[in-house]
């Protein structure tokens, strides 16, 4: 199967264009595997079957960002499509269920949303009534999404206020809000103090390649350390993932058991033991498992999947029968499942573990944006909020334990990748990233999230500039003064009635 799309730009057709993380998308916005790429003055998508398919990409929107779009799933034919058309048409489509789900079409005080959409609608039918001459409808159709787009992240904002007020008013509000994970390698008394301060509980990660770097040795010295200071400071601590099979996670001397499931299992169920029993009396909440779903680094059924999930989760229950048990569900847009190794796309895993009977007690979801690596390019907020609904029926809270994006559009040579990450190549939110766009960010992501009733928490992924995951992704800076982010932070509790912390 091939589908062509003409692209435009302010009504003149490409004829050279370099996309950026395309890949074909199938039912349920999930990607599936499939080659992009431009050629013949097309961008042309390649599958090995006859099904209706899309496509996603970075698309660039001027003023309004730079996002990570689809189109709607088409079926293959001759004549190529107009993408800038198909990309309005998904969005107006996705407005249109996303008012039903928030019982928007009949709700007081949406009319001037109602007459945005007739607009955006209405330019988009021009724009169809014109593809027999694409460059007009091309035109046509980027006034349509840019209107849609606008629309539907106010749509959003205006349903996380109405529930957000409810929420409030209801005391339903999380008694523990935010949090932030802690880098423990980091010895510096001033930041472990000011961390217990500002946060009402910290995530610990635990990673199997640290912990256990050689398979007859843990090395746990700088953690031990960190734990007895949060256990003095009555901190509550979330601690995990336990076993995550991400790339990069995994002990160099796993591997030579990569097709050994049942040692593989084993050798995960001794380590969350030892782990487990050694930290049990300091630690609230256990994250268990993450990554199952998207290992590249190991070849697993499916069955396999919900098998280790299970056995993993139960072993953390029989050793810390009174400490909540998590489930982190990894890049649930799914953008690894475009590739050709064999995995299971996010919800699918979610619901299946939802279903098998199962005693765990809550979802984790990891959020950073603004980044050029698989499932980190920038998203709207209309996305995300309808992202985390697909989270609403499975019946458990949702934890949000690694929230971030950049402060600066240029690379950082002090984070993890050492500059080797360019936030300008990975889209922005309606302008580029600065201190002050990751604080406005972080305050309108928070009040999304923590609309949704479903969602327990927030934890932000970087405490300060000292070796962050993104590039000045910190809430401090290198020297452990305040950004702007961190007053949101302070703002945000205070609007929420829940009092501000400790500034540094």
């Amino acid at each position: 199967m091939t589908l062509k799309f003409e692209i435009y730009r302010n009504g003149e057709r490409l004829k050279q264009f370099s996309p950026v993380n395309a890949m074909a998308v199938g039912p349920e916005s999930m990607p599936w595997s499939g080659s992009v790429g431009f050629r013949d003055e097309h961008l042309v998508v390649s599958r090995n079957d006859e099904n209706a398919s899309a496509v996603a990409l970075l698309w660039d929107m001027g003023a309004r960002g730079a996002y990570q779009l689809e189109t709607t799933r088409l079926p293959p034919r001759a004549k190529a499509y107009v993408l800038n058309v198909e990309l309005a048409r998904f969005r107006l489509m996705k407005i249109v269920q996303k008012q039903e789900d928030w019982n928007l079409f009949d709700f007081p005080r949406t009319e001037k949303f109602q007459q945005q959409f007739r607009e955006a609608q209405g330019l988009f039918a021009e724009a169809l009534a014109h593809l027999d001459r694409p460059s007009a409808a091309s035109k046509l159709a980027d006034r349509s999404l840019g209107v849609a787009l606008d629309l539907s992240e106010d749509l959003a904002r205006f349903h996380a206020e109405l529930l957000l007020v409810r929420r409030k008013a209801n005391g339903a509000l999380p008694k523990h809000l935010f949090g932030c994970r802690v880098d423990w390698t980091i010895k510096n008394q001033k930041y472990r103090d000011t961390i217990c301060e500002m946060c009402d509980f910290v995530v610990l990660p635990m990673p199997w390649k640290l912990l256990q770097p050689t398979e007859d040795a843990f090395v746990t010295d700088a953690l031990d350390e960190w734990v007895e200071a949060l256990a003095k400071k009555r901190m509550l601590v979330i601690a995990g993932p336990l076993v995550d099979l991400s790339d990069g996670q995994v002990p160099e001397w796993l591997y030579i058991w990569e097709h050994d499931f049942e040692t593989l299992r084993d050798l995960a169920y001794d380590y969350v033991r030892k782990v487990v029993s050694r930290y049990r009396r300091a630690v609230t909440a256990w994250n268990v498992v993450a990554g199952l779903h998207a290992t590249t680094a190991f070849t697993l059924s499916f069955e396999q999947m919900i098998e280790l999930t299970r056995v993993l989760v139960q072993q953390v229950r029989t050793i810390a029968s009174s400490a909540r048990t998590i489930i982190t569900v990894k890049h649930p847009f799914g953008e690894y499942h475009a590739s050709s190794h064999p995995t299971v796309p996010p919800m699918l895993y979610a619901e299946m573990v939802a279903q098998a009977g199962m005693h765990f007690d809550a979802f984790a979801l990891e959020w950073e944006m603004g980044v050029p690596t698989r499932s980190q390019f920038t998203r709207d907020m209309f996305q995300l909020s309808s992202m985390l609904d697909r989270f609403s029926t499975l019946g458990k809270p949702v934890f949000l334990t690694s929230l971030g994006v950049p402060d600066r559009a240029t690379p950082d040579s002090t984070d993890q990748s050492g500059g080797a990450l360019d936030p300008a190549t990975a889209g922005r939110w309606h302008e580029a990233w600065s201190p002050q766009q990751q604080a406005k960010w972080l305050d309108e992501f928070a009040r999304i999230a923590l609309s949704k009733p479903y969602i327990e928490n927030l934890c932000w992924a970087n405490f300060a500039d000292l070796s962050p995951s993104l590039p000045g992704g910190g809430l401090l800076n290198d020297m452990l003064q305040p950004k702007p982010s961190m007053a949101a932070v302070v703002a945000l509790r205070e609007s929420l009635g829940k009092g501000p912390k400790k500034s540094a």
